[in-house]
């Protein structure tokens, strides 16, 4: 073993510090390189952080509110609304600004059209009227004029379906409307009319034809909004409030089975010829209290 000057090992001794300027030349640029990067790393991280915001909410716009004028609630969009108490057009319930009245009118419209009416003919008028329920018509993107806009090729599919059912004619507005049995004529609709538009625009529920199929991103095309752009927002559900008669219904339901109750009660304890000759002794009695009250 080695010993040094002072009596300490030479194995115990430090090897000599290499000056900066010892060090390869070549690692030189690397080390300017990362120390700039992490002096530089917090605005990089706020420029991300910046970017992301910025794309989050282009990818959450709002909603296009729904339309007041066809009775929707223009506070809010269209609405998930699945397994509540909407009555009809199932397929628009995850996208809808319909709520349970507006699906009970469609549904009532649609009580017109499938009057011995053929299977096809059913089918495409339900999925027609059920377009009012559909998101984007709620919402107006496919409307015009307070109208539901049909595509072409859609409103050709529903008077295709519909050509040998019967219609008559609706009025002095020159409309087609479905035949009812109070209809006085009747006739197939291929002999009313052979446009399809023509007969899509003279129904009575509101609806208009594009002027061509390059405009079916603003027309109804017979595919749901929920399909084509996803759910909406899910609407919390709120559980019906029961109607509560006037006070004086109650009163008079309440004195109708009373009246029933006593009614019973007297047929079991009263003999049956007592029974038969109580109207005549109310009504006596009733006429002696009127003849006493003139006498007086």
């Amino acid at each position: 073993m080695a010993w040094g000057l002072l009596g300490i090992p030479m194995d115990l001794v430090p090897p000599p510090l290499v000056p900066p300027q010892a060090l390869d030349t070549t690692t030189a640029p690397f080390l300017d390189a990362a120390v700039t990067a992490l002096r530089h790393a917090p605005l990089l991280v706020l420029c991300l952080l910046q970017l992301f915001s910025v794309g989050a909410g282009a990818s959450e716009a709002p909603e296009e509110p729904c339309v007041k004028s066809l009775g929707f609630n223009e506070s809010s969009g269209p609405k998930d609304r699945s397994f509540q108490d909407l009555q009809f057009c199932n397929e628009h319930h995850k996208r809808t600004c319909c709520e349970k009245n507006h699906s009970r009118q469609v549904l009532t419209q649609f009580s017109v059209f499938s009057h011995d009416r053929s299977p096809r003919c059913a089918q495409m008028s339900r999925l027609a009227l059920c377009s009012l329920c559909d998101g984007d018509v709620g919402s107006g993107i496919k409307l015009r004029m307070n109208s539901v806009l049909l595509c072409p090729s859609f409103c050709k599919r529903w008077f295709q379906a519909c050509v040998e059912d019967l219609f008559a004619p609706g009025g002095s507005a020159g409309g087609i409307v479905p035949c009812m049995p109070s209809a006085v004529v009747c006739s197939p609709l291929g002999e009313i009319t052979e446009d399809a538009a023509t007969f899509c625009r003279s129904l009575p529920n509101g609806f208009d034809v594009a002027d061509s199929e390059e405009d079916s991103e603003h027309c109804f095309d017979g595919v749901p909004a929920a399909r084509s752009r996803g759910k909406g927002p899910k609407q919390p559900y709120t559980r019906p409030q029961p109607v509560r008669p006037p006070w004086w219904r109650t009163l008079q339901q309440q004195m109708y089975r009373d009246a029933t109750y006593l009614q019973h009660a007297i047929s079991r304890r009263l003999p049956r010829w007592i029974q038969f000759y109580i109207p005549f002794i109310i009504t006596g009695v009733i006429g002696l209290l009127f003849a006493c009250c003139i006498l007086r």
